[in-house]
């Protein structure tokens, strides 16, 4: 499915999430999450790294970085963490930006905010923040499997979208059906827009539109 807009800035977390409650889906939203930007918004495939807590010298880093180089420019970078370590700083942010990746989502902490905030352009939402690492305290277990955010399941190639207000997960099923109603929305949203502009009043603008 192409899902191509125009122009990124027509789409928000709130059409998706209207759009999948219409669809039945009303639990695909995981909101809470710190950015490292002022604003955020990105789209694009999932593509997971599953970490677990565990004592031990090998954190594994062959997998992660080696599944790392792997991502496609635009596909979204999901960390199922931690909320006792980090992962995911400076290094690897310098490796997504030359991977083309379009976002980190990572569900638990990270750290190394000095370099990856403001004028980084990766944008990266995240849990929380702390330098402590991963060595000695987890690894990299699995890669591209199935995960729950937040209670949402995100599974590979996924459709993710993120803005400052949440990411929202596309289950395959709907994607085609969703993405058509939100070509839809924008329309009807830009049309709102220009009667608002003009001078229309607000009779008038209901009499025009069907929802708000």
């Amino acid at each position: 499915m192409n899902y191509t807009f125009p122009n990124l800035n027509d789409l928000c977390s709130g059409m998706f999430s209207d759009s999948m409650d219409k669809l039945g889906y009303r639990h695909q939203i995981i909101s809470g999450y710190l950015r490292n930007q002022h604003i955020v918004r990105f789209m694009g495939r999932a593509r997971i790294v599953k970490i677990e807590t565990v004592e031990t010298e090998d954190e594994n880093i062959n997998l992660g970085l080696s599944f790392l180089g792997s991502c496609k420019p635009g596909e979204i970078l999901v960390v199922a963490g931690s909320n006792n370590f980090a992962y995911f700083g400076e290094m690897m942010t310098r490796l997504s930006l030359r991977q083309g990746i379009g976002g980190v989502v990572v569900d638990g902490l990270t750290r190394d905010t000095v370099f990856t905030h403001d004028n980084c352009a990766l944008p990266i939402v995240a849990k929380g923040y702390s330098p402590v690492d991963i060595k000695g305290r987890g690894r990299v277990v699995a890669v591209d499997v199935p995960i729950y955010v937040s209670g949402v399941k995100v599974e590979p190639n996924d459709l993710l979208f993120a803005d400052n207000d949440a990411v929202c997960v596309v289950p395959k099923i709907i994607e085609e059906e969703l993405l058509e109603m939100i070509k839809r929305d924008i329309a009807e949203e830009q049309k709102i827009v220009r009667l608002i502009d003009s001078g229309a009043t607000i009779p008038e603008i209901l009499e025009k539109v069907k929802s708000f």
